[in-house]
């Protein structure tokens, strides 16, 4: 068992690591809440793998209900939003009864915005199933969903009251699923963990250290700057450009962001910021990793990114590596983004 505690201004909570941790939730769980009714949300997919040993690993002390709807992206939208606040309300759940998250980043995102607003705001436990949850979206409080054509482009601020990882649960994933995972992984060792880096040159199976080593990166991160105001925003690398072709071409996030942090990192070397070896040693780990690596050019995507969220009053924040194991912040105006394009 590995542990990493989150420390924040108005709050802190832990992550827990251990192999089998999904049939033991109360135990951990019962030193955060004590109240006697948990509500689960999960998916399709992991209702069949993972609910009823999940179900199994509380009944001893709470009273289990639970709320499944599709899997996938198509899920993280307003009318699944709403469907899951229906059937909430419909079991009768009660101010500061817990909500617990069993699947990956899309059951995270909408279990942490339902958990954000209904009754303007009720606990939850973040017990993430996929490698991409796991090692990112289940910590730092960002919880969202889909909206115009947007990614995350409605959410809020909501920290979880506990993470429980169970690194057993990879087993279960498919090749492209696991994947997508290992482009967040990739990308906070390109951030900030070469020791992270060089370990994934191995490919090495992931066990409980790979992913405490990849959530120190975004632990270090979020605990300097909460509310993505500053620093927090290093984790963006990848995500400018990754966004802008995730939805467009059908990637998932994971792989959209290993698109992306070539396309970023493209940009920095034209813009004398980049290192020129760090885009054969980054394209080189996401070969390894089977992650896509097809070439777009960056400046085609330029207008792309007026759009996204890291557009401040028509200032935009970029993420460029300045060595490998290393970003930095670099703010463009609209205007001077536009004198890039070709």
């Amino acid at each position: 068992m590995r542990e990493l505690d989150i420390n924040l201004k108005n709050t802190s909570y832990k992550i827990i690591v251990e192999n089998g941790i999904i049939s033991n939730l109360s135990t951990y769980i019962s030193s955060v809440y004590t109240n006697k009714r948990v509500f689960i949300i999960t998916d399709d997919v992991v209702e069949k793998l993972y609910l009823k040993k999940a179900i199994d690993g509380l009944k001893d002390k709470y009273t289990v209900d639970y709320v499944v709807i599709p899997h996938g992206e198509e899920s993280k939208v307003l009318e699944k939003y709403a469907y899951v606040c229906e059937e909430l309300l419909k079991k009768d759940i009660r101010r500061k009864e817990l909500l617990i998250a069993l699947g990956g980043g899309v059951i995270g995102d909408l279990t942490g915005f339902v958990s954000a607003t209904l009754y303007r705001g009720i606990p939850y436990v973040g017990v993430p199933t996929s490698l991409l949850s796991q090692m990112d979206s289940s910590i730092g409080g960002k919880t969202g969903i889909d909206f115009y054509n947007r990614k995350n482009i409605l959410g809020a601020f909501k920290q979880p009251s506990m993470v429980l990882i169970d690194p057993e649960s990879l087993k279960t994933l498919d090749k492209r699923e696991f994947n997508n995972g290992m482009g967040e992984l990739i990308k906070h060792g390109a951030i900030g963990n070469l020791k992270l880096l060089n370990l994934l040159k191995d490919k090495p199976e992931i066990d409980e250290d790979i992913i405490i080593e990849s959530l120190k990166v975004k632990k270090r991160v979020v605990e300097i700057d909460e509310f993505d105001l500053n620093e927090r925003m290093l984790l963006n690398f990848g995500h400018t450009f990754g966004h802008a072709i995730e939805l467009k071409y059908g990637y998932k996030h994971g792989e959209a962001v290993a698109v992306g942090m070539l396309m970023a990192i493209k940009m920095g070397i034209d813009l004398k910021i980049t290192p020129k070896e760090c885009y054969n040693a980054i394209y080189d780990i996401l070969k390894l990793y089977e992650l896509p690596t097809k070439e777009y050019d960056y400046k085609d995507y330029l207008k792309d990114v007026f759009y996204d969220k890291k557009n401040i009053a028509g200032t935009i924040s970029f993420i460029f590596l300045d060595k490998l194991g290393n970003a930095i912040i670099y703010k463009l105006t609209e205007e001077e983004v536009l004198k890039l394009e070709r």
